[in-house]
């Protein structure tokens, strides 16, 4: 098998840009984070881990970007 193809696999996590609703305060979190994340300013929680991909809280954070 030729090098040139060889497929290079690419992660299936990512980060994300996350507004809290409740302060407005800009977060980056992990999309298979495994402890609870929260927002830095007013501390309410905005990421439920589920065992692989997190639970984004639609009522309490809004996914603004997707980075990397």
């Amino acid at each position: 098998m030729k090098k040139k193809r060889i497929l290079i696999p690419a992660p299936r996590s990512r980060f994300y840009k996350v507004i809290c609703k409740v302060c407005g305060a800009e977060n980056v979190v992990f999309s298979h984070a495994s402890f609870p994340a929260r927002c830095k300013v007013c501390g309410t929680q905005l990421v439920q881990p589920t065992g692989g991909k997190a639970r984004i809280l639609k009522d309490k954070a809004e996914i603004v970007a997707e980075l990397g």
